[in-house]
């Protein structure tokens, strides 16, 4: 994937069957069982996404848009350089790599992914 390329989309829901029973009707997208609470989705040319259970949505917090960097720490710094703020702190996805969430001027959230390094 190339640098700051979209490279995964999630959807917060409060029922999984529900919400991939209308995604998967609607579009056709296949889902894969990724957790208890998660579900990972096909689109037929990408960005692939996922799916999260949650206790509620917030309207404007889904579905969230992650962006592909080489190092998530001088985003963060440079989000709130800019006027933006961080929402959630850089976080591990064990085997997969690393996200955190920032936000705009406006406080909307955009998603940051980092892969592992390859040795």
């Amino acid at each position: 994937m190339k640098k700051h390329s979209v490279c995964h989309i999630e959807w917060s829901c409060t029922d999984l069957e529900r919400t991939k029973t209308f995604l998967s009707s609607l579009f056709g997208w296949k889902f894969t069982p990724w957790g208890d609470d998660y579900l990972l989705f096909n689109t037929p040319e990408g960005p692939n996404g996922g799916i999260m259970k949650v206790d509620s949505v917030i309207p404007g917090k889904s579905p969230y848009i992650y962006i592909e960097v080489d190092e998530i720490e001088p985003y963060l710094e440079k989000a709130k350089e800019m006027g933006g703020g961080i929402d959630t702190p850089k976080k591990e996805i064990p085997k997969v790599g690393w996200f955190a969430h920032i936000t705009d001027p406006d406080d909307n959230i955009i998603g940051l992914f980092e892969s592992p390094k390859k040795e």
